[in-house]
């Protein structure tokens, strides 16, 4: 099966969203009661919020059958010192289950780091949730160093989670 990586148009703002919204409860459904979820999700997921994604930089991979996945940057510096500057954070990669293992993670962290090479960036950061040890191996495959723990409070719940990094060479 194939399947290609581009750039998203400000008009899919709306579509992204519904996409990442189902990405999102797929991975992290279960840890949230329902009410708290769907709060979460009207907030996250808006049309707004999408286009703001997509005006930083956000990329889709697509098949005949549809997207099946994509990846948002965000200019927010890291949290933690120590990592050259310029920088930019990786703020979602997502690919759903029937998806994974087919190689779209990888063609979609190959389009953020050439984008972010191309700007001159120089280190990229993620928050990855500790929960997700598959998502760790992958960040740690392409690279990715553990700099430090952070926890993230969504809806009353406490998340761990991870603050990864790597530099990034011409």
């Amino acid at each position: 099966m194939t399947f290609t990586v581009r750039k998203a148009e400000l008009h899919e703002g709306h579509a992204l969203g519904q996409f990442a919204e189902a990405c999102f409860r797929e991975s992290f459904g279960y840890l949230f009661p329902e009410e708290a979820l769907d709060l979460l999700c009207s907030k996250a997921f808006t049309t707004p919020v999408m286009e703001g994604l997509i005006r930083n930089g956000t990329w889709i991979a697509e098949g005949p059958e549809g997207w099946r996945g994509y990846v948002a940057l965000s200019p927010d510096p890291c949290p933690v010192e120590g990592l050259a500057r310029p920088h930019l954070e990786l703020s979602r990669l997502y690919v759903p289950a029937p998806w994974m293992g087919q190689g779209v993670s990888d063609a979609l962290m190959t389009a953020f780091l050439a984008d972010a090479r191309a700007k001159g960036v120089r280190g990229v950061w993620l928050e990855a949730f500790e929960g997700n040890p598959r998502a760790l191996r992958f960040y740690r495959r392409w690279g990715f160093k553990d700099l430090a723990g952070s926890v993230k409070i969504r809806e009353g719940l406490h998340l761990p989670h991870r603050i990864l990094a790597s530099e990034l060479n011409g």
